[in-house]
């Protein structure tokens, strides 16, 4: 759709209003980043709002307002799709929804979470740095959860310094997002997808795949072997197999078997049921014996949905 291309659709009085019409959306433009864009190119169509007022309006060159609302170039910082929505006359797309929409297309296409951070303190996005001047309700979710995003974290960064770093990130995202959260079914199923993503993005990587390695030198069967060498051959096959699991499945094997925790409270932290965490655990070992002992498992074992 070209915005402009169109005279007689602008609304009585608009009509044959200079402006340069505005391209489609580029193609490879994905599902997450159209979420925001399209409701924001609509908006602007059904005001007549052209490329020059809005340039006049937001003080920006109008040629990356063209890019910015055909998704050419680089993602666009949340402080400039913040001005150009702010440009145009209310009713008009909700700042906190596209907020989300923006966030989520962010990750969409890989933006470290420090990014996005970043990005909406600049923004303007409602949050408060100091956790206590935090909403009651937050400060209550980020005391009962802490611990246990923490433990998740240290499987695979290893390093107090990047543990808490990556913890922090979440957190201080999730304040600003808090509104979200609470207005979602579930803020820790809500939650939890920022964590994996925030802690994956800094794990070392193995095959493109997180490498949970050197998770490998600190087991307690390492510890009570008679021949340590084989065990730690051994643990780094398993280890190395777990990484290779689908993203829920290496979660709850994590949460059970390296953080600790038990089903009900794995449960918690991933906001699923515990018969969900069961039989989430219940395919990750399949998958793990037919990965490890590929010569002794028949295809029934490891029948299940491998995404699960």
């Amino acid at each position: 759709m070209n915005l402009h291309s169109a005279p007689q659709d602008l609304p009585q009085g608009r009509r044959g209003k200079p402006g340069r019409p505005l391209g489609p959306i580029a193609e490879g433009t994905g599902p997450a980043h159209r979420a925001w864009l399209e409701p924001l190119r609509d908006a602007i169509h059904g005001r007549g709002v052209t490329l020059d007022e809005l340039q006049a309006r937001t003080g920006r060159d109008k040629g990356h307002i063209s890019e910015l609302l055909r998704a050419v170039g680089r993602y666009p910082r949340w402080v400039f799709v913040r001005t150009v929505l702010l440009a145009l006359e209310r009713p008009g797309p909700r700042c906190d929804t596209m907020r989300l929409r923006w966030v989520i297309a962010a990750q969409d296409i890989g933006k470290r979470t420090s990014w996005i951070k970043d990005c909406l303190h600049e923004g303007g996005a409602r949050h408060r740095t100091a956790t206590a001047s935090a909403p009651l309700d937050f400060r209550a979710f980020q005391q009962m959860h802490r611990p246990q995003y923490a433990g998740y974290a240290s499987a695979f960064l290893r390093r107090t310094g990047l543990v808490e770093k990556a913890v922090d990130d979440v957190f201080t995202l999730l304040l600003m997002l808090w509104h979200d959260a609470l207005a979602s079914e579930n803020p820790e199923r809500f939650a939890w997808p920022m964590l994996r993503r925030t802690v994956l993005e800094r794990a070392p990587k193995e095959n493109g795949r997180p490498s949970l390695v050197a998770a490998a030198f600190d087991t307690v069967a390492l510890d009570l072997a008679p021949d340590p060498i084989g065990q730690v051959e051994e643990s780094m096959a398993l280890f190395r197999a777990v990484g290779e699991l689908a993203p829920m499945q290496r979660d709850v094997v994590v949460l059970l078997y390296l953080c600790g925790l038990d089903e009900a409270r794995a449960a918690d932290e991933l906001g699923v049921s515990a018969a969900s965490v069961r039989s989430t655990a219940r395919h990750a070992k399949r998958n793990l014996h037919a990965a490890l002992y590929p010569d002794t498992t028949t295809e029934e074992e490891v029948s299940g949905d491998l995404d699960h």
